[in-house]
């Protein structure tokens, strides 16, 4: 059983969210909860002390508090990024994933674009809807968020040496974490031939479930003596 959320406070922080969307520049990337939750996992799964802030800020600039000042809204906004940052730090309990790694603990935060959701979105003025587009599919802007931290951090998830044993393990689990948001194509047929059998039934839902066990995966990895970076 994954590990429970408070969903009233996902609900509230998706909300809140919503209007720091509303003020970022046309031309910049939509982040709603699913990036947020996505860059805020790898942050507390990854190889360095990390604070929930940095994920904010990375996502939306340093002065991204301004419009929830203007709404008396950043307290509980605080409360409900730290609730959610306590929870993902809870589910990666690395006890909890040793006890049994068949066991998936994390449930992340991915938004369903029914027509609620995707007319709540409009109305809102945070994301537009063609009407021959396709809203992203179940977890790809989650993924994105988780790839983003490891990019943007990217000094200290690449310190080993190109061709050693810990690359290769660290560039697999990641592998199966990008395989959510590689396109059809030569790529993700040569991982897919790579990873699954023949008979596998693979879809997108497996593509997310599999990516969700590397996440677990990695923070095991981080604890490990010979990859464990302590920081005073």
């Amino acid at each position: 059983m994954a590990h429970p959320i408070d969903h009233d406070n996902a609900e509230a922080l998706a909300s809140m969210l919503r209007l720091v969307a509303q003020r970022v520049e046309p031309d910049d990337d939509v982040v709603l909860i699913d990036t947020l939750d996505g860059y805020l996992t790898a942050l507390a799964c990854g190889p360095v002390h990390a604070d929930p802030l940095q994920a904010m800020d990375a996502l939306f600039g340093e002065d991204w508090a301004v419009v929830l000042d203007e709404q008396d809204a950043t307290e509980r906004f605080m409360e409900a990024l730290h609730q959610r940052w306590t929870e993902i730090g809870d589910a990666l309990a690395p006890e909890l994933l040793e006890r049994d790694r068949e066991q998936m603990q994390l449930m992340p935060l991915i938004t369903v674009f029914d027509e609620a959701a995707k007319a709540e979105l409009v109305s809102q003025g945070v994301m537009l809807f063609e009407e021959s587009g396709m809203p992203p599919e179940e977890g790809v802007l989650w993924v994105q968020g988780f790839l983003r931290a490891v990019h943007d951090l990217e000094q200290d998830w690449r310190r080993f040496a190109p061709e050693s044993s810990l690359c290769h393990e660290l560039d697999s689990m990641l592998l199966g974490i990008t395989a959510v948001v590689m396109p059809p194509g030569e790529e993700l047929d040569r991982y897919l031939d790579q990873a699954y059998e023949p008979d596998d039934a693979v879809d997108s839902s497996i593509l997310l479930d599999d990516a969700l066990f590397c996440v677990q995966d990695l923070k095991l990895f981080w604890q490990r003596p010979e990859t464990r970076q302590l920081l005073s």
